[in-house]
């Protein structure tokens, strides 16, 4: 059973209600797919971050989310250690991002990774 988090559910509810009340145009009227479709992605990541930072997380959890994203992103899920995480969180923290660019990055990342513009290790 999947277990859906509340961020998750609001993003899921958005998309849903965008997708109701947005109205679709003709492919003559989309004179550059491409350009829109990183429109949409900047729209849904600005959303994600959104709902991302309603969480509550600590700037410490935003750092190590990050890191283990990137990490398993790179090198896979199963080649990423606890350590590997900890020092790449620790340059994170160190590199001092803004929380609200933490969670734009998260949200980049994740959307990426399902939409499979990114592969995973």
């Amino acid at each position: 059973m999947i277990k859906i988090t509340i961020n998750e559910k609001n993003i899921i509810e958005w998309f849903t209600q965008l997708k109701k009340y947005r109205k679709t145009e003709t492919d003559k009227e989309i004179t550059n797919k491409e350009e829109i479709k990183k429109e949409n992605l900047k729209e849904y990541t600005n959303v994600a971050a959104y709902f991302l930072s309603q969480n509550q997380l600590s700037y410490d959890e935003l750092c190590w989310m990050l890191a283990e994203k990137q990490l398993i992103i790179q090198k896979g899920d199963k080649n990423v250690t606890e350590n590997n995480i900890r020092q790449k969180a620790e340059e994170i923290f160190c590199s001092s991002c803004s929380y609200d660019e933490l969670c734009w990055l998260i949200a980049e990342l994740n959307i990426l990774v399902d939409k499979k513009y990114l592969e995973i290790g």
